[in-house]
C-alpha cells in the first residue's frame, strides 16, 4: 500500500529511531515540533519560499490540506526533494496555526503519534486515543454512506497512517479484553469489523469475548476460525489462536490449532513461539512431565537465530507432533 500525506515520513522516523544507522536524510526524520514558528518560516525562506503568517493564512484559506497547500505554493516541479522539505514545514505550520481546520492527513498524523506512544507503553491517558478511534469510526461510516464499500474506504484512510491501522485495532481490542474491559472491547470490535480486510482476526477476538459468558458459542467461533485457517493458512494467526485457547475453549480445539500450525512452521521464531505456547498449556493443566519435555526442547534452542529456516525433520517438531497426536481431535 502506498503511504500518503505525512505517513511515509513518520514511518521513516520510526525506522530511524529503531536503527540510527538507517539510510535517511536528517530533514526526513527531524522532529519539527521542537522548532518555533519563526524557525519554520526561516527554513521555508532558505528553500526559496518566502511566506509570513499573513500570506500563509491567505494561501491556506483556499486549500483543504497541507498537501494541497504545498502543491499550491511550490513552483519548482522538478525539485522533488525541495517540495518534500517544504511540505513537512508547511504541515507543521498547518498543525499549529490552523488547529480548527482538521483534514485527513492531520488527523491520521495525530493518530499515528498516539499509537506510537501507546505501543511504547507511555500513553498515560487513553481517552484521546479512544476519542480518535470514535472519530475514525464516524469518518468511515460517513464515507461508506456516500461511496461504499467498506474495505477500500478503510484502506484509503489507512494509507495516511504509518502504522498498520487494522493490526493496531486488533491488538488494541485484544489488550482491552486482556484488561477486562469487555464492553468497550466489544464496542470497538463492532465498530470496525466490517472494515477489516482479514476478518478472521476479528472473529478470534469475538471468540475470546464470548469465552467469559457463553463457552459453547465461544467454542463454535474458535472452530470456525480454525476451519477458515485450513482454507487460507496463516501461521501467525494460528499461533495467536492456539495461545488464546490455552485458557479458553475445548482441549480438542487447542490440539487442532497446534496440529494445523506444525506443517506451516518455516523458521526458528515460529517454532519457539509454538513451543512456548504448548509448554504454557501443559503448565496450566499441571501436566508436569509434558511441560518439562517441551521446556527442555525450548531451552535447547534459545541460542538459535530466530530467522533460521527449520529442517524438514526437526527434532522438536517431531516431538511436539508425537505429543499432540496422543490427544483427541476436534470434531
Amino acid at each position: 500500500m502506498e503511504l500518503k500525506g505525512r505517513a511515509l515520513f513518520n514511518l521513516l522516523r520510526m525506522s530511524w529511531i529503531e536503527d540510527r544507522n538507517s539510510d535517511v536524510k536528517p530533514w526526513q526524520v527531524e522532529n519539527l515540533q521542537n522548532l518555533s514558528i519563526e524557525e519554520l518560516f526561516s527554513r521555508l525562506k532558505s528553500l526559496g519560499l518566502i511566506l509570513d503568517e499573513q500570506s500563509f493564512y491567505l494561501y491556506a484559506e483556499n486549500c483543504d490540506s497541507p498537501e494541497e497547500l504545498a502543491d499550491c505554493v511550490w513552483f519548482e516541479e522538478e525539485d522533488l526533494e525541495g517540495h518534500d522539505q517544504a511540505y513537512l514545514l508547511l504541515f507543521e505550520m498547518w498543525r499549529r496555526l490552523l488547529p480548527e481546520k482538521i483534514c485527513l492527513s492531520i488527523f491520521c498524523n495525530e493518530l499515528d503519534l498516539m499509537i506510537e506512544t501507546y505501543d511504547q507503553g507511555e500513553l498515560e491517558d487513553e481517552e484521546p486515543l479512544q476519542n480518535a478511534l470514535s472519530i475514525l469510526e464516524d469518518m468511515l461510516d460517513e464515507a461508506c454512506d456516500k461511496d461504499g464499500p467498506e474495505q477500500p474506504i478503510f484502506a484509503e484512510i489507512a494509507s495516511y497512517c504509518a502504522h498498520d491501522l487494522e493490526s493496531f485495532i486488533f491488538d488494541y481490542v485484544s489488550d482491552q479484553i486482556e484488561g477486562g474491559n469487555l464492553t468497550y472491547a466489544s464496542e470497538v470490535l463492532d465498530a470496525f469489523y466490517a472494515y477489516a480486510k482479514d476478518r478472521r482476526r476479528f472473529d478470534l477476538l469475538r471468540a475470546q469475548l464470548f469465552a467469559s459468558s457463553d463457552l459453547e458459542e465461544s467454542n463454535i467461533l474458535y472452530g470456525r476460525v480454525l476451519e477458515e485457517l485450513l482454507e487460507r493458512p496463516d501461521v501467525d494467526l494460528i499461533l495467536r489462536t492456539a495461545e488464546s485457547l490455552i485458557h479458553h475453549g475445548d482441549v480438542r480445539l487447542f490440539m487442532q490449532a497446534v496440529r494445523q500450525a506444525l506443517p506451516l512452521l518455516k523458521k526458528e521464531e515460529d517454532l519457539q513461539g509454538l513451543l512456548a505456547i504448548v509448554a504454557e498449556y501443559y503448565r496450566c493443566l499441571d501436566r508436569d512431565v509434558e511441560e518439562s519435555t517441551v521446556k527442555k526442547l525450548l531451552d535447547e534452542r534459545v541460542s538459535h537465530p530466530l530467522e533460521k529456516p527449520l529442517e524438514p525433520m526437526d527434532k522438536a517438531v517431531l516431538c511436539i507432533s508425537a505429543l499432540v497426536n496422543k490427544q483427541p481431535s476436534a470434531g
